[in-house]
């Protein structure tokens, strides 16, 4: 498996790679440790995790960023080379390119994509010029690249045929097919959030805009001074520093943290009342039909979401009683959302991994295998 980050860890990745040793078969996961701040070499669940240090490189839209990814892929081509695997599974549009390479050496390939890479361009301007043009430039580059996977994976699809577009249904207007395999957590990974009886909301994830924390900050702000919730907002990201900094000029009560990772997801739900999942859909990706892990992750932990209205995700939160749908940059609105998400009780198994959806992807891979 490969993927641009440094898998310390990828949920999503380790997820698929633990089937797979659980299936029987020898997993190793090359990973790119931008910042070079993790071991070199793990053995996670008997998944061995390869690390590339190649310098430090930053996460975003940069040059640097472009030359990092770049000897990524030509360290982690060879290593597959030198080690022929039978599969290789490419996660998200960044490792793709590799595909066209290793079916030539007889390697089967996996794409997985994990969301519409070419929105994340738009990122903090969507309408510029220079961004659209890279949009439309990297979303020209996956295009081209698909045919080279044997199969294709990706994270939502359409509850029922002509309701509102999930991922897979973007790969089938690029005229392929793609399996869907959700972003939810399987059974054993998490525990109930522990309530302590203070008014909480939470907003956890990678910052890669300032629009959600405005939107927030707005709409707490217009709440009573003595009914306003506590803000736990956690997360790095490229605009994490800019986000705290708000936080901190706002006159609300905040609990700041800054990157965590996936085994401090149960501490940071407890005492939370309402998990905040909302985004900027102007960029794309969530108006595309992608689904945020954080709504599943915190359903699975009994905590209710507030999510985007008129997309997927939307629609998948309201229709299993996991969430309420909110109009973005609508602090009113937001406001009665909260309150409304509050009072509800999740559905036993909330947001899990159902097993028809696991069974069915690890099928697929055992196919290319056989």
């Amino acid at each position: 498996m490969l993927v641009t980050n440094a898998c310390a860890p990828d949920p999503r990745v380790l997820r698929q790679a633990r089937w797979l040793v659980k299936a029987g078969h020898q997993v190793t996961v090359h990973a790119f440790d931008r910042g070079q701040e993790h071991a070199p070499l793990e053995t996670v669940d008997g998944v061995n995790v390869v690390r590339h240090h190649l310098g430090v490189h930053p996460y975003g839209a940069s040059f640097a960023t472009l030359r990092g990814l770049r000897a990524f892929r030509q360290s982690a081509l060879q290593a597959c080379e030198e080690a022929s695997p039978d599969l290789v599974v490419c996660h998200d549009a960044d490792t793709l390119p590799l595909a066209r390479r290793l079916r030539k050496k007889g390697i089967a390939t996996v794409f997985d994509m994990h969301d519409l890479r070419h929105t994340w361009a738009k990122i903090g301007a969507p309408n510029r010029l220079d961004r659209r043009f890279a949009s439309r430039w990297l979303e020209q580059r996956t295009r081209q690249a698909l045919p080279h996977a044997d199969l294709i994976v990706t994270t939502s699809g359409a509850v029922a045929e002509g309701g509102r577009p999930g991922l897979q249904q973007q790969v089938e207007a690029w005229g392929r097919q793609a399996l869907v395999l959700e972003n939810r957590p399987d059974e054993g990974t998490f525990r109930p959030a522990t309530p302590d009886g203070t008014w909480r909301v939470a907003c956890l994830g990678r910052v890669r805009d300032l629009a959600t924390v405005d939107l927030v900050v707005q709409a707490l702000t217009s709440m009573p001074e003595n009914q306003r919730p506590v803000l736990r907002w956690a997360g790095d990201g490229v605009a994490a520093e800019a986000a705290r900094q708000r936080l901190a000029n706002a006159d609300l009560e905040v609990e700041v943290e800054g990157a965590f990772a996936h085994e401090d997801l149960d501490r940071l739900h407890d005492g939370v009342d309402v998990s905040i999942a909302l985004y900027d859909p102007s960029r794309g990706n969530i108006a595309d039909g992608a689904l945020p892990v954080r709504m599943f992750e915190a359903a699975v932990r009994g905590v209710p979401s507030v999510v985007n209205t008129g997309v997927l995700m939307g629609d998948i939160a309201t229709s299993e009683g996991i969430g309420v749908a909110c109009t973005w940059n609508d602090a009113d609105a937001l406001v009665a959302a909260l309150h409304d998400a509050r009072g509800l009780t999740l559905p036993e198994n909330a947001g899990r991994m159902p097993e028809g959806m696991r069974a069915a992807w690890l099928e697929a891979i055992e196919g290319l295998l056989a």
